[in-house]
């Protein structure tokens, strides 16, 4: 066992194939803490697939991933990460993704003695039968499952996913949640010069859908929700913030949606409280990051109950949630969504939610996270 210091500050390499400036929720909560853990005092170093942002970063090999074009997925030279590392040993690592480049350093650190934490972030089996491959699935599980079982611990951002995991037979899983900026994302940035270039003025709500814009985020389903609740509400604007490989379709199919495309930082934080009601149909997440940013924002948010939904929201109070995979609830719902006086009442019960959701201490169980697998 070390006797590692309680107080002395560590050497962490992150190991991952996204990171900022990619737009995913995985990319910007890596950023996130690892700035954190920066500001406690630790040095974090990160080896990465795609292009290198700034200090502190080391790349590695790399070739677009198959469907989700605008992510690297890194392949380090042979005996890359164990030379590396074995010249200068870092106290711990944290591997985000399954990948050849984590299945690599994964290699690398355990010959090496060194303890490893690893993210479980994606559930691909359940990508993957969206796409009709669910043999694929299975054998992606049964991979994940041996990965992480060789890990000292293995960190899923809601307790939905861990139980998930522990059902499936997976060992020293530990749950690190997810927090939101609520500085950027909040009710002040509400603009109404905004809303008039979307088309809307005064109290017309305008219901949006923030994320990927692909089959594994049931994309398909926030569209029935638009035109459900058009048809009460025919003069109401519906938008999908995102991109991916079916925008291109759903925008020629559906003109009246807007599809603005890509935002980030301010400005998808000025978009978010300019709306009065986000959707989020999907039904493949561990977490859901633009759930709680939705939240903080005031919005009447719509979700499935499960992950962040399931673990921070309350039905009625802060947001409406319906059982997972009932999509006719899910429809109803969302025109319940159009009654002013209850988008008002989760509107405040959300933003009373998100402010508790502070990055700060996730942090820091990340710091004590990593000083238990080094003391083990």
């Amino acid at each position: 066992m070390s006797s590692e210091s309680p107080t002395k500050p560590l050497w962490i390499e992150v190991v991952t194939d996204t990171y900022v400036p990619d737009i995913n929720g995985v990319s910007f909560s890596l950023g996130r803490l690892c700035n954190g853990l920066r500001g406690l005092g630790h040095r974090v170093e990160i080896i990465r697939s795609g292009s290198s942002n700034g200090e502190n970063e080391t790349t590695v090999l790399s070739w677009p991933l198959p469907g989700y074009w605008e992510i690297k997925v890194g392949a380090p030279w042979p005996g890359e990460l164990y030379r590396r590392w074995k010249k200068n040993r870092p106290d711990v690592i944290y591997v985000a993704i399954e990948t050849p480049l984590g299945f690599s350093a994964a290699a690398a650190a355990l010959k090496l003695g060194i303890p490893v934490v690893g993210g479980f972030h994606t559930n691909f089996r359940e990508y993957l039968q969206n796409y009709g491959v669910h043999w694929v699935g299975k054998q992606v599980w049964r991979y994940q499952k041996w990965f992480h079982d060789r890990l000292d611990r293995t960190l899923v951002p809601s307790p939905d996913a861990r139980e998930k995991l522990i059902q499936a037979g997976f060992s020293k899983v530990s749950v690190l949640g997810r927090g939101v900026d609520t500085e950027l994302f909040s009710p002040a940035r509400r603009s109404e010069a905004l809303r008039r270039e979307y088309g809307v003025t005064g109290e017309t709500p305008i219901a949006l859908v923030v994320g990927r814009v692909s089959t594994e985020k049931n994309i398909g389903l926030a569209i029935r929700a638009f035109a459900k609740m058009k048809q009460a509400c025919p003069e109401m604007v519906c938008m999908v913030i995102g991109d991916g490989p079916a925008r291109s379709k759903l925008m020629r199919d559906h003109p009246d949606v807007l599809f603005p495309g890509y935002l980030t930082g301010e400005s998808l934080a000025a978009c978010c409280a300019s709306c009065d009601i986000m959707l989020f149909p999907s039904e493949t997440e561990t977490f859901g990051n633009v759930l709680i940013e939705g939240m903080s924002s005031g919005l009447a948010v719509l979700g499935y109950d499960y992950a962040a939904a399931g673990w921070h929201g309350s039905h009625g109070e802060n947001l409406l949630k319906v059982g997972k995979g009932d999509e006719a609830a899910f429809l109803d719902a969302a025109v319940d969504l159009l009654e002013p006086s209850l988008r008002a009442k989760l509107g405040g019960g959300a933003r009373r939610t998100a402010e508790t959701l502070g990055w700060p201490a996730i942090i820091i169980e990340l710091e004590n996270v990593f000083r238990e697998v080094i003391n083990r």
